[in-house]
């Protein structure tokens, strides 16, 4: 495991590690379902974050977001990249 990935999340074993890496995994939506053995405690921190990453809440980027990729997006020529990422870029803004 490179140094640099050890240190962006302050883990310095790799189980550690690891956890961290399934938990981030399971809250962005990954389809990892949570241990059928292992500690209470992880199954239910497991279970959390899978509940998490499997519900379907509004994902809004804040306002000030928004206004700053509105911003930006006028000052790009329309033609300069492909539609789809255009549209990949300004969806939910």
């Amino acid at each position: 495991m490179p140094e640099r990935a050890t240190i962006r999340h302050g883990a310095r074993s790799t189980k550690q590690a690891i956890a961290i890496g399934l938990s981030k995994a399971r809250r962005s939506g990954v389809a990892l379902p949570p241990p059928k053995t292992g500690m209470r405690k992880t199954r239910e921190s497991a279970a959390r974050a899978y509940r998490h990453g499997r519900s379907l809440r509004s994902q809004r980027p804040s306002a000030r977001r928004s206004r700053a990729v509105k911003a930006a997006l006028r000052h790009e020529g329309r033609r300069s990249a492909a539609r789809k990422a255009a549209r990949t870029r300004t969806k939910n803004r």
